[in-house]
């Protein structure tokens, strides 16, 4: 019985540090001081006001509150990119969000994205996850270098007024990209090498996706007239493996 235990112990410990072993950056927020901007490893991008505060939390009792303004310079971002690049050029990302209102039809917004340059040309990409009509969720893919500007849409509405968890997955290597939501694959967001539509075609359709830089997350406004939302993050994972939340 005693033999017994000890393998089953072993067994779990084997199994506990290769989960950790997979996890290459997390964060809950609650060694920050109210009212900060989070420090190293984070960088924060944009004219937006992205702090620490109380007064929502998913975990613990502290969250990040991103308020962004309108159009691109007045985005709140938040970014790390000392664990990229990665030998196989993919993670798993997670984390929980609470949207006090998400920016209204016909406004263009993202709240995930990596990038770097594109293996074997001499342009750059980034892959995102946020949403345009309807608030209604969508794939993003865009260039530098050439000018690419396309689109994957869903159905699906961001949910506001409560927590709610997204996952993500980028592999660079296979041009592809997956999205859940509360723990729901949400397959019109899976795109392999190519989405619906482009309104600037310089890859002629094809999302070819970079040696994978960095992640940001937070949320920016392409256009005028969003107004100036509110969105709070918390319990941030990236992962070489599917996180389970």
């Amino acid at each position: 019985m005693k033999k017994r235990f000890l393998m089953l112990l072993v067994l779990f410990t084997l199994l506990s540090c290769n989960k950790t072993k997979s996890v290459l950056y997390q964060d809950n927020f609650e060694t920050y001081l109210i009212g900060e901007t989070p420090g190293d490893p984070w960088k924060k991008t944009g004219n937006g006001i992205v702090v620490i505060d109380n007064a929502r939390s998913f975990s613990g009792t502290k969250s990040v509150h991103f308020i962004t303004g309108e159009g691109y310079k007045n985005r709140a971002f938040l970014g790390i990119d000392h664990v990229f690049p990665l030998k196989d050029n993919a993670y798993y990302g997670s984390l929980k969000m609470y949207v006090q209102n998400a920016s209204p039809d016909g406004i263009h917004w993202t709240m995930i994205q990596s990038s770097g340059k594109v293996k074997g040309e001499d342009y750059s990409s980034e892959i995102r996850y946020g949403g345009q009509h309807n608030k209604q969720l969508m794939a993003n893919y865009e260039t530098q270098g050439v000018k690419s500007d396309c689109w994957k849409h869903s159905n699906i509405k961001i949910p506001e007024d409560k927590w709610f968890v997204l996952q993500w997955y980028f592999n660079g290597n296979q041009d592809k990209m997956q999205l859940w939501l509360d723990g729901e694959s949400i397959a019109s967001l899976t795109v392999v090498g190519s989405g619906e539509g482009c309104v600037e075609n310089g890859t002629n359709g094809q999302w070819k996706f970079p040696v994978i830089e960095n992640v940001l997350l937070g949320w920016v406004d392409y256009q005028i007239g969003g107004g100036t939302p509110n969105i709070w993050i918390d319990d941030v994972i990236i992962s070489l493996d599917e996180i389970d939340n």
